[in-house]
């Protein structure tokens, strides 16, 4: 039915999280874990080539699956199906075209249920990294000179529209039990200047934290902003803003269990 793909760099995270997602133990379900990958697209890509079936979900390691993800997502799917046989990637938050972010997921880095429910998958114009999903028959893989782990989800989406397919976001809750960000790190700046050259003719491309544009001056404060907020929290470990939130009690508070 669905093979998950998850690159692991903290087994603790896996297992208080992903792991724990209900879907898991269904028998038609395969999970490739990697582990040590130098980015996000090399792990993907090496999960992608290593799966069975038609769509292939690629999660972050601090995401939780509810109870209810199973029946959301293949709902969700089979409507896709419908709307747009040629459907190439989907993912549960992203941005449009007009710069509204669309989906419905919690996350505990900003400690809030994002987005409202909806039924009909929104066509986007960038996904949020923290689930993907790839149909296998459209051909679309993983850009691998694309660095770190940041900004992979916008290049897939702009991946996709260059071979004329499309990319949406679908309503399937998930819990996505990831820290506080105080800064944008200097590996986000570098995925940012790869995808800002890479798809220049298409600028700007709208994103869930901060649109691609081609101005160099709009960049140039973006990295100042940056350098001065690595300056200020630099030192605070990321560990230490964890706020040990139990993904399995946020999902029954909401009503996902």
């Amino acid at each position: 039915m669905l093979d998950f793909v998850v690159a692991v760099n903290d087994e603790r995270i896996f297992s208080s999280n992903f792991a724990r997602s209900p879907i898991l133990r269904d028998p038609a379900v395969r999970v490739h874990v990697r582990r040590g990958a130098s980015s996000a697209a090399t792990a993907y890509n090496d999960g992608l080539d290593a799966g069975m079936h038609e769509h292939v979900v690629f999660c972050h390691q601090d995401v939780y699956l509810p109870t209810s993800w199973r029946e959301a997502f293949l709902d969700s799917v089979s409507t896709l199906d419908r709307l747009d046989p040629r459907w190439a990637v989907a993912g549960l938050f992203g941005a449009t075209q007009d710069g509204r972010h669309v989906g419905h997921v919690w996350s505990s880095g900003i400690n809030r249920l994002l987005g409202q429910p909806f039924v009909t998958p929104a066509a986007v114009e960038s996904l949020d990294e923290l689930l993907l999903v790839v149909r296998r028959s459209s051909g679309v893989r993983f850009d691998t000179e694309m660095p770190g782990y940041h900004l992979y989800g916008t290049d897939l989406v702009q991946a996709a529209f260059s071979d004329n397919l499309g990319a949406y976001a679908i309503c399937a809750p998930a819990i996505h039990n990831s820290r506080p960000i105080l800064y944008l790190p200097p590996e986000y700046l570098r995925a940012y200047e790869y995808v800002r050259a890479k798809w220049s003719d298409r600028l700007p491309i709208q994103n869930c934290i901060s649109p691609i544009v081609s101005s160099p001056w709009h960049h140039l404060r973006r990295k100042l902003r940056c350098r001065i907020d690595a300056f200020r929290y630099g030192r605070v470990p990321r560990s230490a803003l964890d706020r040990q939130l139990d993904c399995v009690a946020v999902a029954r508070t909401l009503g996902l269990e």
